[in-house]
């Protein structure tokens, strides 16, 4: 075993999905550095996780995960349908080495305020569609565990996801937005 596949880094096969994720966006965001590309497919990837848990992939969680991938600089249309594609049809096999993988990187990419502001982001998607389901705030408690988030940090945000009146789901700063009405 050579020094790069020891620490996790081994390019080519070790992780094919993952390769693929990334191939796709290279060739959408071919000017973009390595790091950069590795850090969007990192958070697609866990995206995509908590999305599918509850075993589906439902049109709110699609059509937010698209509108979050449009304000990608770079990306065009195309691309974001390409980058959709490819996690929809890989991220059912993804390894668990893969999923490590996007751990490592998360917490080699990211200070902890950046980790604690992607498990918001993994909250608002798990809520675009109602309440997260209990299989979702599993999936998110699981994934701010392995990347160093407190709980603390999070579980505000993650029982948050009160319904406002008109029936959707209050997003965290809407959430904030009504407490402080409340306590003021």
């Amino acid at each position: 075993m050579g020094l790069l596949a020891w620490l996790g880094l081994k390019q080519g096969g070790s992780f094919p999905n993952l390769d693929a994720l990334l191939k796709e966006l290279r060739a959408a965001l071919p000017d973009d550095e390595a790091v950069v590309l590795r850090y969007i497919a990192t958070v697609i990837v866990l995206l995509g996780k908590v999305a599918c848990v509850d075993g589906r992939f439902s049109s709110k969680e699609d059509e937010l995960l698209r509108e979050l991938l449009t304000h990608i600089d770079g990306l065009a249309p195309s691309g974001v349908d390409a980058v959709f594609n490819a996690l929809q049809g890989k991220l059912p096999a993804l390894q668990e080495g893969e999923v490590d993988r996007c751990y490592r990187e998360l917490k080699a990419l990211c200070n902890a305020s950046e980790r604690v502001e992607v498990v918001r982001l993994l909250i608002r998607l798990a809520a675009a569609d109602g309440a997260p389901t209990p299989a979702e705030r599993a999936e998110i408690t699981s994934i701010a565990e392995e990347l160093g988030v407190p709980l603390a940090e999070i579980e505000p945000d993650l029982a948050g996801q009160a319904v406002v009146q008109d029936g959707s789901p209050a997003t965290p700063d809407e959430q904030r937005e009504r407490e402080g009405e409340t306590r003021g």
